[in-house]
């Protein structure tokens, strides 16, 4: 048996990851200048975790061959083979690593499977990138070398005797056990994701964590996207996606506090306000009636980890998978925690689930939020009587523990929660037990329970110093069954509440004033809202959202089984309306009841032009990382 021999060998890898890491460093010094010595040895420490799991991954086969328990491994020609599959697999994947060298200044990010997306520029450029990039390509063969020449071999200590065949077995199963666990990264539910290295709050510190085999190999079977090139004029492009980034409102001498609550599966479909019906919110309907409530909001998608990036960092999903789980989550943007810390303000995101529950917390940090709140943060001689038995904290209990958390906080703070009682099993507390009304549908007694946890938020913040300086932001990450006949339709299905409250009725009024509440608005708008309302620039924020305060008729993004979706108020038209188009631009016009309409070509042009401009921006941007430029 040559475990021994196994172990050795993979500690040898784990040294030249190591060595790999620390040359990574050197080459891009300048983008980790701000760091200090403990970031970067925490950088380093914590990066092990993802070597061992990029490790044990690309060296699967010379484990399961290593430690196969027969007489064969014993044969030299058979060690001989060993050599070779341990040799070559790694001596490739050091490549990948010593190109991010350099790669890594163009893009920001370690190198992706995507990257085969545009092999063909690479290969058109590969004489070229040779002869500008050649001490790469020493440095490779330097590395490869020592690497080879100094590969443990065994030696009779290191030969443990054959264990009988099945002893053996076991022994080779278990191996290959702890290799599925370390590249899992541990127990934990949700297996090691990319956006787990950026626990620091800074994407370069995040890229230094991460090795590129890790981010190759877990982009694999990611589903990724391609080019576009509707328009060969980026100035074109930038023309029709550019949006109104004035202030509507002056600066103030106390800058007010944020806070903006996102309601799980809050449908406006089942709020009893501007329905022809009760609904199942009295409390939220009571809110809606005395603040701005944008009647025509939309999400931009049917997840929670799309509404995450929509709300918090303006992006909206236009490739099929979400982006907080892409492999793209890496990219530079720019997000509301980022802003704000730049103003003076503290942040913080809570969501009373499991720590990195749907990728929230990786996805917080990358936003810019300095605190996050997962069950792991909420107070233990509270936590048995408070856990659901399923996601996580009931919402009433966290949503008083949310606003006494806001107390602490230095002003002036942006703070996000996210409820999750209305989630699938919708569990209530028992002394609840049959006070809401059971509804048609599963979810709708849950709703109930949220909003009365809702209304007792509300009152215990009013309590709070911070409440009169205070502007509410509320919504709903998404819509979940549809009941009413109004709502069945394509459109329906993505209708969220859009709230903004202000317990300072001036304040409150000079807002009403200055929106339009039937104009067309989306996630991505909540952002650019909120800067504008702070009198704050919006030149940092990515083109898909625009301030509900902008004069026009708004617009809203969604992809859904590869049709895309731009809902608006065209013109000369006297209600909304929306088209959908497939990637090959072919598209087709309907009212809000998935009626198909007619348009003039001039229209058709006009509209068709600005959604292929937002896809080529948002996918082209993807693949090059070049957002953050514009």
């Amino acid at each position: 048996m040559y475990l021994f021999v196994w172990l050795k060998r993979i500690t040898w890898l784990v040294v030249f990851y190591f060595l790999l890491r620390f040359l990574f460093l050197f080459f891009n010094i300048k983008s980790f200048q701000f760091a200090d010595a403990q970031q970067i040895s925490y950088a380093f420490l914590y990066g092990l975790k993802f070597d061992l799991s990029a490790i044990f991954i690309s060296n699967i086969l010379f484990t399961i061959a290593s430690l196969l328990p027969f007489k064969l491994i014993e044969k030299q020609s058979y060690q001989n083979f060993l050599k070779y599959i341990y040799w070559i697999p790694n001596i490739i994947f050091f490549w990948t690593n010593i190109a991010d060298f350099e790669y890594y200044k163009f893009i920001g990010r370690r190198t992706i499977f995507e990257i085969f997306g545009i092999m063909g520029d690479v290969f058109a450029q590969s004489f070229s990138l040779l002869s500008s990039y050649w001490y790469l390509i020493v440095l490779w063969g330097i590395v490869s070398f020592l690497f080879v020449r100094f590969t443990p071999n065994k030696k009779q200590a290191d030969v443990l005797p054959r264990f009988n065949l099945p002893v053996g077995i076991i022994v080779w199963l278990l191996a290959i056990g702890f290799t599925i666990l370390f590249f899992r990264g541990g127990f934990q539910e949700k297996p090691l994701r990319i956006n787990q290295a950026f626990e620091q709050h800074d994407n370069h510190l995040g890229n230094l964590t991460l090795n590129t085999t890790f981010t190759f190999l877990t982009t694999i079977d990611a589903k990724g996207t391609e080019k576009v090139s509707y328009f060969t004029d980026n100035k074109a492009v930038e023309r029709l996606i550019s949006r109104d980034r004035s202030s509507h409102f002056e600066k103030t001498t106390t800058p007010p506090n944020i806070v903006v609550i996102i309601l799980e599966s809050f449908g406006k479909e089942y709020m009893g306000y501007k329905n022809p019906y009760k609904g199942y919110t009295p409390f939220l309907d009571s809110l809606a009636k005395k603040s701005v409530f944008m009647e025509n909001c939309f999400a931009n998608g049917r997840e929670s980890i799309i509404a995450m990036p929509s709300i918090t960092a303006a992006i909206p999903q236009l490739i099929e998978e979400p982006f907080i789980t892409s492999s793209y989550q890496s990219n530079k943007f720019v997000g509301l925690g980022t802003i704000m810390k730049q103003f003076g303000y503290t942040t913080s995101f809570f969501h009373g689930a499991r720590n990195g529950s749907m990728g929230f917390e990786g996805f917080s940090q990358l936003a810019g939020f300095e605190k996050y709140y997962g069950i792991n943060e909420y107070p233990k001689d509270k936590y048995k009587t408070d856990f659901d038995q399923n996601w996580g904290i009931f919402d009433e209990p966290y949503l008083e523990y949310f606003a006494q958390e806001l107390t602490k906080e230095k002003n002036p703070f942006v703070g996000c929660v996210f409820t999750l009682s209305s989630h699938h099993p919708y569990p209530i507390p028992s002394k609840y037990k049959g006070r809401f009304p059971k509804g048609k549908a599963e979810i709708h007694e849950s709703l109930g329970y949220t909003d009365l946890s809702l209304k007792h938020f509300f009152s215990e913040a009013a309590k709070q110093p911070w409440f009169a300086n205070t502007l509410f932001i509320i919504t709903a990450d998404h819509t979940q069954f549809n009941t009413e006949p109004i709502y069945a339709t394509p459109t329906g299905a993505y209708r969220v509440p859009l709230i903004l409250f202000h317990a300072d009725n001036a304040k409150l009024n000079e807002i009403k004033q200055k929106v339009d509440t039937l104009k067309v608005c989306q996630h991505t708008d909540i952002l650019p809202t909120i800067l504008d309302f702070l009198h704050i620039s919006q030149n940092q924020v990515l083109p898909f959202g625009e301030s509900i305060f902008a004069q026009n008729t708004g617009k809203a993004f969604q992809l859904n089984s590869g049709v895309f979706r731009f809902i608006s108020k065209f013109p000369n038209h006297q209600s909304i309306e929306y088209l959908e188009m497939g990637i090959d631009g072919k598209a087709k016009f309907f009212d809000l009841k998935a009626k198909e309409i007619k348009v003039n070509d001039g229209e058709e042009k006009t509209f068709t032009e600005q959604i292929k401009a937002y896809i080529q921006f948002y996918r082209n941007g993807l693949i090059e990382n070049s957002w953050s430029k514009n």
